[in-house]
């Protein structure tokens, strides 16, 4: 009977909690009306990469708002600014054609539009722009995502090799110098793979051929990305010289790398067939 009485009261209190709350598919618990960055979440800020053809060239960025609210029936005009800590200079590295964008009755994101002058900029530099949303007509900024940083970076087209050509390579190391045909292949992006970028190097102790090592192309500077397929702890050059260079005149590559295990810092020269 005890047990009974017990069993009752659990089920009685839990039907006068529940009758406590209205119902959860008519109400909203949190209501917000804010307006923010879309990508403010990102840890790094916004990258944005041109690819630079001409002194000439502008390239147009646009940077999404979004509305966080249960209500778009009105309009919410935005005014950004520029944060003073920014290092892009604005009509060298960017402008604005204005400063306020707004989200219309109905809508919940737009877009406002940055224009990068990438003929003006160097692939060396890295301009910072920092917006600022200052202020917000019809609703509140949001505490979190009201300023967004934008990476401004800079690439030269690309176009060493394609995957049917043959590359004479020449590597030089304390192991002495070997020498190899290897192929150079496009990834995109100004990215290439070597297939055995030790000309042949393991393969004359008796390992494989394919010691493959990825470079990345700006410019003409050719820079250590990764090690792909290969045997050895292949890794980026451990002194300097670490960048190396692409002539387009005669077609020749020069490559540093390293291979800390064996003590190798190897240098590689590769000739176009």
């Amino acid at each position: 009977m005890k047990k009974l009485y017990i069993y009752f009261a659990v089920v009685f209190a839990a039907m006068a909690m529940t009758s406590c709350f209205d119902d959860p598919g008519t109400d909203v618990f949190i209501e917000v009306n804010q307006v923010e960055f879309n990508a403010g979440n990102l840890p790094n800020g916004l990258t944005t990469t041109q690819t630079r053809t001409s002194d000439t060239q502008t390239d147009q960025l646009q940077v999404q708002v979004n509305r966080v609210s249960t209500d778009g029936s009105a309009p919410i005009t935005l005014t950004i600014g520029v944060d003073p800590t920014s290092t892009a200079v604005n009509g060298v590295h960017y402008s604005l054609a204005s400063n306020s964008v707004t989200i219309p009755a109905g809508e919940f994101v737009a877009n406002f539009p940055v224009t990068i002058l990438t003929g003006n900029i160097e692939p060396s530099e890295t301009p910072q722009l920092k917006l600022v949303i200052e202020s917000a007509t019809g609703a509140e900024l949001s505490p979190n995502y009201s300023d967004l940083s934008i990476n401004i970076r800079v690439v030269c087209p690309s176009a060493i090799s394609v995957d049917a050509d043959v590359w004479a390579a020449t590597g030089v190391s304390r192991f002495g110098t070997f020498t190899a045909d290897v192929k150079v292949s496009p990834l995109g992006n100004g990215r290439y793979v070597i297939s055995d970028v030790s000309a042949g190097l393991y393969a004359a102790f008796g390992f494989g051929t394919t010691q493959e090592a990825i470079y990345s192309d700006n410019c003409n500077a050719l820079t250590f990305v990764q090690a792909r397929q290969t045997e050895f702890a292949i890794s980026a050059p451990a002194v300097d010289p670490k960048v190396g260079s692409y002539d387009a005149a005669t077609k020749t590559m020069v490559v540093y790398w390293s291979d800390p295990n064996n003590a190798i810092n190897g240098t590689t020269t590769l000739v176009k067939k």
